[in-house]
């Protein structure tokens, strides 16, 4: 998967500008905090019951699919609202393959997001 599969790099630009422009320290502070609620809500869906809980795991891929959006994370985008549409016809392997395909994504993401902007690692905690 090449990197422009994972990542819509004009999304990211609007928010970080151009790799060669000064970092903006809030839109990196943004990122954690996108980073650490992605991994809350990737938590919430995990420990929903995929049986009687389809409304949380709808609601919280919804939310989660959002904020990916926002960050350029297409694919984990993509794959989460795949689990948002069709939750009521889900099988519970495609809702696991496609949860797991996600959560890959979204730290795969993350790494190749922070490889381009070197400004986002220093921020890190």
């Amino acid at each position: 998967m090449s990197d422009s599969e994972l990542i819509d790099w004009e999304q990211l630009e609007m928010i970080f500008g151009e790799e060669e422009d000064e970092f903006d320290e809030d839109m990196a502070e943004l990122f954690h905090e996108f980073v650490e609620d992605g991994n809350g809500q990737f938590g919430k869906i995990d420990a929903a019951e995929f049986s009687s809980d389809r409304a949380v795991i709808a609601k919280e891929s919804h939310k989660l699919k959002g904020s990916a959006s926002n960050f350029g994370f297409t694919r984990v985008a993509n794959l989460l609202a795949h689990i948002e549409d069709d939750i009521e016809t889900l099988t519970f392997e495609d809702f696991t393959q496609s949860l797991q395909a996600a959560r890959a994504d979204f730290e795969k993401s993350i790494e190749t997001v922070m490889a381009r902007y070197p400004g986002l690692t220093a921020g890190a905690n």
